[in-house]
């Protein structure tokens, strides 16, 4: 059996991984003429860790894996810590598997040296697949000038997906309003005020700041996520000297505008799906980008290799067994994000609620997203 899958970013190569651990032959087609994954941080929560396991790469992701000691959550204005909670052996214990920080990079070159490893894998680099036709007994794709022939196709490439649009007909991806502006900074050059043993969540009103380390504790992920702008600098003025401390310790931020994709669309199509951000972008304020990625990745490859004669229904199946977990998650996505930047008395009922009830409690809560194991 072969899949042709596009796009070489987390979904594409997890995806791949995934089905060739099954015995299933991948075409990996990505246009770029080589991987270069934009520096950003990104959270392994245990149940991306879970694939990760499987997928037997998290030995390969130790020099690179931070595991924090615990979220964070401060008023972004007088600076107070609200709630803290636990993970590292708590999360563990609770869920069966880590919470990790990883720079995206780092998880992308392991990945893709799994994949160039994997004799079940061919990656095709400067080779953009295009001209998809179907038919009920397969698929033909052109790229870098030559025609390929599979039993399926996978388009998981990402938010700006040519498939979702000119395949499947859908929109482009949503405008969100919302900015975020992304930046690194060396250990060393964090002020001593600021932890960098945990995940810090730093809430404002119609903005937030995160900060988490990567790259093994070198280096600290900070991102500012507000209403969108045209400046090149996030607002400050929404935050107290606590935060500012750290704000002004960054030399350059990189603005990127935060884009959405209705999940609610159909994601397959006789012998053809989309995964990952293709068909699911949400907002960044539930931390699942990445780890839906890795769920699609494993959950795919699982409904593949259990009907590998009868792919159109295995991909209708893998879409009905993903989307409530998706839809729900993208719902709490954005239910996080006006959680956030409440302002006023709504704010201050919010951080009397993480004050006052117990970190378990807020723990508790997240137990339905971390505890997900693959099958």
């Amino acid at each position: 059996m072969r899949v042709a899958v596009a796009g070489a970013g987390i979904a594409g190569l997890a995806t791949a991984l995934a089905l060739a651990r099954r015995g299933i032959d991948v075409e990996l087609f990505e246009r770029a003429r080589q991987l270069e994954e934009i520096g950003a941080g990104i959270q392994l929560s245990p149940n991306a860790m879970a694939v990760l396991r499987r997928l037997d790469l998290a030995a390969d992701l130790v020099g690179h894996l931070v595991e924090p000691r615990s979220i964070d959550i401060h008023d972004g204005g007088s600076g107070a810590r609200l709630t803290s909670i636990p993970l590292g052996e708590t999360a563990r214990a609770r869920y069966g598997a880590p919470y990790c920080l990883v720079h995206r990079a780092d998880l992308q070159a392991v990945l893709n040296a799994a994949a160039r490893s994997n004799p079940h894998i061919a990656l095709h680099l400067a080779s953009e697949a295009r001209d998809l036709r179907t038919s009920e007994s397969g698929v033909v794709i052109t790229a870098a000038g030559r025609r390929f022939l599979a039993d399926g196709f996978v388009a998981a490439d990402g938010v700006h997906s040519r498939f979702r649009t000119d395949f499947f007909g859908h929109p482009g991806p949503e405008p969100t309003g919302k900015m975020a502006w992304r930046a690194s900074l060396p250990i060393d050059s964090v002020p001593p005020s600021i932890r960098t043993d945990a995940t810090c969540l730093w809430l404002a009103p119609s903005a937030h700041l995160v900060h988490y380390p990567v790259r093994g504790g070198e280096s600290l992920n900070v991102v500012l996520i507000a209403n969108e702008t045209e400046s090149a600098a996030p607002p400050l003025e929404r935050f107290g000297a606590a935060v500012l401390t750290l704000i002004a310790s960054v030399a350059e931020w990189s603005p990127w505008p935060i884009l959405a994709v209705d999940p609610a669309r159909p994601w397959s199509r006789g012998r053809t799906v989309l995964v990952g951000d293709a068909a699911h972008a949400m907002l960044p304020s539930a931390a699942q980008g990445g780890a839906q990625a890795l769920e699609d990745a494993w959950v795919l490859a699982a409904m593949v290799a259990a009907q590998p004669t009868q792919v159109a229904r295995a991909l209708a199946a893998f879409e009905r067994a993903r989307r409530p977990r998706v839809e729900r998650i993208a719902r709490q996505a954005r239910h996080n994000l006006i959680i956030y930047n409440l302002a006023g008395f709504p704010a201050q009922i919010r951080n009397a609620a993480l004050k006052y009830l117990p970190a378990q409690f807020h723990a508790k809560r997240l137990n339905w997203l971390y505890s997900w194991q693959p099958a």
